[in-house]
């Protein structure tokens, strides 16, 4: 009975034994992951800082053009009323080709001047159900290149009241040649000074990377040309001015702008 007490004092005492050893060893491992560093960040991150790179330095370059939109489209709407609906879409047509024949006279191209289709509507009078007109409304889209050409357009609204000087629309023809050169300007830039800090400091730079920030294409809007007043002699009242200035429009300014960022790495020329 004794021998029996014995074993089991000493199966306990072993049990006891192996989990205090457990227990010790996880602690152990446990101060040992908590006592060193730890890494974290993206995989960019993690590949700087197990692989440094070689120093490098990053140089700016800007490139700017100031250019004039080229290309003015306007819009003119030709709008006519008569008895029947006939008669106000053929003087709606007729008005339309004497305004496209003076613009081709004056050198604008038959290309550039675009008929839309037109549209009408019924006018009734107060109490009538049957229409007393018909209204005939056409769109007229010009494109000209030159003020000559964008103020005949603005008097064929002045002369006829049947014409309206709808919008206009700038635009610049060459817009892919300046963006070209712009970048190239920025190019320029950052060449130049990478042969300044070369020279100044004795290093050789070897590109290994760029960062392009792309186009920005900027507006600026001229001064509207000088409103035109009319003056009228009179026996009897004198001399009058015109309330109503009429603004004729001219061509917008536009900056081309681009940024352009080189990384280069600096060469040990020795």
């Amino acid at each position: 009975m004794s021998a029996i007490l014995a074993t089991n004092t000493v199966h306990k005492f072993l049990l006891r034994s192996v989990l205090i050893s457990t227990t010790s060893f996880f602690a152990l491992a446990a101060s040992i992951a908590f006592g060193q560093p730890q890494l974290s960040g993206n995989p960019d991150e993690l590949r700087g800082f197990l692989f440094p790179r070689a120093n490098t330095v990053n140089i700016n370059g800007e490139g700017e053009i100031t250019a004039y939109k080229d290309v003015a489209k306007v819009s003119l709407l030709v709008t006519t009323e008569e008895r029947s609906l006939n008669r106000a879409m053929t003087a709606n047509q007729q008005l339309r080709q004497e305004i496209i024949t003076d613009f081709l006279a004056a050198g604008i191209d038959e290309n550039d001047i675009n008929n839309s289709k037109f549209s009408s509507s019924p006018q009734f009078g107060l109490f009538g159900r049957n229409p007393n007109a018909f209204e005939v409304t056409a769109r007229m889209e010009v494109n000209v290149s030159s003020e000559e050409h964008l103020q005949l357009l603005a008097a064929a609204a002045d002369n006829n009241d049947e014409v309206k000087f709808e919008s206009t629309a700038y635009e610049h023809s060459l817009e892919d040649e300046f963006e070209d050169q712009v970048r190239a300007l920025a190019m320029e830039d950052v060449m130049a000074q990478k042969a300044y800090y070369e020279n100044s400091l004795g290093l050789e730079l070897k590109a290994i990377n760029f960062f392009y920030g792309g186009i920005q294409r900027m507006s600026r809007v001229q001064p509207m040309m000088a409103a035109r007043t009319e003056m009228a002699a009179d026996a009897n009242v004198g001399v009058s001015v015109s309330s109503a200035p009429v603004m004729a429009p001219s061509f917008d300014e536009v900056d081309y702008q681009t940024n352009l960022t080189v990384v280069f790495e600096i060469i040990d020329s020795e």
